[in-house]
């Protein structure tokens, strides 16, 4: 890639003559984006967005644009646009505001961005303009994608100052947490971040040209965002978008596109890989012989989803050496680690009473065994240390502590400099490799010994048929004395039209209980809800500080709330 850009305005201007595109897949057939036309349609779109924000942006000097669109062109197109004029593009939830998770988010990313303009979906702009509190935000739709048609828009070229606004934002654009455990963070990605890892992805996953991606991530978040709109115009190959309500209606639509299109690239958090293979009635009837690179993140990677979708599509040609487990997080454009591109992930069994002494050492027994998977080497340029938990003193490789990042791609506090980022997350270098133990504020301890939240709650959906995977959350009971039930345990029963009744719902109850009791030694007190009471994140994850809240504020109920096993656990 020519090391004159250094903007992303100059990667639009230099995809004139690229071959690449968008592929947006709808009911009614793919839609297709050229690269090609991007510095055109998007040119013509930066003018209307330029002027729309101008009142905002003359009187207090804003820059940011809210970007809310579920029609992938389209934000793709909004997304280049706002950068062509001189804005930063704040990517948001696109779902309804009907949805209260989804509200809460959009309404605390408005109050922290204030944008100087924000563009929605037509369907809610009545709504959102009557809850913005002051007036001075305006609120627009684009009325969907932007059609090629050329003449007189062609003459919107990046750096007309005149047309679409002056300067080129040195924020590439503002980035949110997810929100899992608390209100989401602003981070400001700049433009040097972004050019850097999409020279490290290029290097690291193969890609080039031939490439094609297929992908179902929402693209406001960091993964959907630079795997499927930024690193594909960088390397100026096909991106095919699979709308994420599509893939959570019908899972099997994401392994079809993979084979219609011949997909070399994927990118998904574990989860679903997980749903894929339970979900997916004819995996045979696909072609994945051609995926290179399957790429696991945004969550802990687990070795039995890697197992259960192998062995689910097998039949398709799936390589199991094409996963790729990768670390990164949103303070880091996105990707600090993953596997090589030439062999399969590590999968080891550590010993549990040595990880607990924070020291990383195989498993003599199956008994004392805990699997964990690697999350690879760290990107080129990019240093992965270890730390104590108070940040001080750097430990040995095999020495469990706080996983500090420090390299180009890094935004967050530091600056990539020489001290580093520290994570919050919780790991050790094996064999230069790094592997994930859990968030630290996920930790908590039962009679002295540590335990991680996600470790516990994959065992408990495991228990039983009739639990959702992905929806448990556990955390330890206030008891008095030391008696009573360890755990507090909620699960989401899976949706069906037939309620349980109060004898199956004490099986399940009871297989949950024995479940942890058999794994961790530890006694459970499990309350059965409803499919889609727990509260999420907009990525799916459950946002356990809010359960907890509500558990403690009595609003989850079920039939049977069960405590057993030994007193005093």
């Amino acid at each position: 890639m020519d090391d004159k850009i250094t903007h992303l305005n100059d990667l639009v201007e230099a995809r004139r003559h690229g071959t690449g595109r968008y592929v947006g897949l709808t009911p009614e057939g793919p839609r297709v984006l050229a690269f090609a036309d991007l510095a055109e349609l998007c040119g013509a779109l930066a003018v209307r967005l330029a002027r729309a924000a101008a009142p905002g942006r003359e009187a207090e000097g804003r820059k940011n644009v809210l970007i809310a669109l579920g029609d992938p062109l389209a934000f793709v197109q909004c997304f280049f646009a706002a950068s062509l004029a001189g804005l930063v593009p704040v990517p948001g939830p696109t779902r309804s505001l009907r949805h209260p998770g989804h509200r809460r988010r959009l309404l605390a990313i408005l109050a922290a961005s204030r944008p100087c303009l924000v563009v929605v979906d037509d369907a809610i702009v009545p709504e959102l303009t009557a809850l913005l509190p002051d007036g001075r935000t305006p609120v627009t739709c684009l009325g969907g994608p932007v059609e090629p048609r050329g003449g007189a828009a062609a003459g919107a070229r990046p750096g007309a100052a005149s047309d679409i606004g002056s300067g080129r934002a040195d924020v590439c654009y503002e980035q949110y947490t997810s929100g899992s455990t608390a209100q989401p963070r602003p981070i400001a990605i700049r433009q040097r971040h972004v050019l850097a890892q999409l020279r490290q992805a290029a290097e690291v996953f193969g890609e080039s040209r031939d490439s094609v991606s297929v992908n179902w991530t929402p693209l406001f978040h960091d993964m959907g965002l630079v795997t499927s709109v930024l690193r594909p115009l960088w390397s100026d190959y096909t991106s095919v978008l699979i709308e994420p309500r599509a893939f959570a209606m019908r899972p099997e639509c994401w392994p079809a596109a993979l084979s219609e299109w011949r997909a070399t690239h994927t990118s998904a958090p574990d989860f679903g890989y997980a749903l894929c293979a339970a979900r997916t009635p004819r995996p045979q009837a696909y072609d994945l012989r051609p995926l290179v690179v399957a790429r696991s993140a945004g969550e802990p990677v687990r070795a039995r989803t890697l197992a259960a979708f192998s062995a689910a599509f097998a039949p398709a040609g799936f390589d199991p050496a094409a996963f790729k487990p990768s670390y990164g997080l949103a303070e880091a454009t996105l990707t600090v680690t993953s596997c090589p591109l030439d062999a399969p992930p590590q999968v080891v069994e550590f010993s549990r009473r040595a990880l607990e002494r924070g020291r990383a050492e195989p498993a003599a027994n199956p008994s004392d065994a805990r699997v964990l998977v690697s999350c690879g080497l760290p990107m080129p340029g990019t240093t992965v240390t270890i730390r104590r938990e108070s940040g001080s003193g750097r430990l040995r490789a095999g020495e469990a502590g706080e996983v500090w990042i420090a390299g180009p791609q890094v935004a967050a506090e530091g600056e990539g400099g020489r001290t580093g980022f520290g994570t919050g997350d919780l790991g050790f270098l094996w064999e230069g490799e790094l592997f994930l133990l859990g968030r630290g504020r996920d930790r908590f301890q039962v009679r002295g010994q540590n335990f991680y939240s996600h470790e516990i709650e994959d065992v408990v959906v495991a228990a039983d048929l009739q639990l959702r995977p992905g929806r448990a959350v556990v955390f330890p009971a206030e008891t008095s004395g030391g008696r009573g039930p360890a755990l507090v345990v909620v699960a989401e029963l899976r949706r069906s039209t037939e309620p349980l009744t109060n004898a199956q719902e004490r099986s399940v109850v009871s297989a949950i209980v024995t479940a942890l009791s058999r794994e961790f030694e530890l006694s459970a007190a499990p309350t059965l809800v409803p499919a889609g009471t727990l509260p999420l994140t907009t990525s799916g994850k459950v946002r356990r500080g809010d359960c907890r809240q509500r558990y403690a504020a009595g609003e989850f109920t079920s039939g049977e709330a069960v405590a057993a096993g030994a007193e005093g656990h």
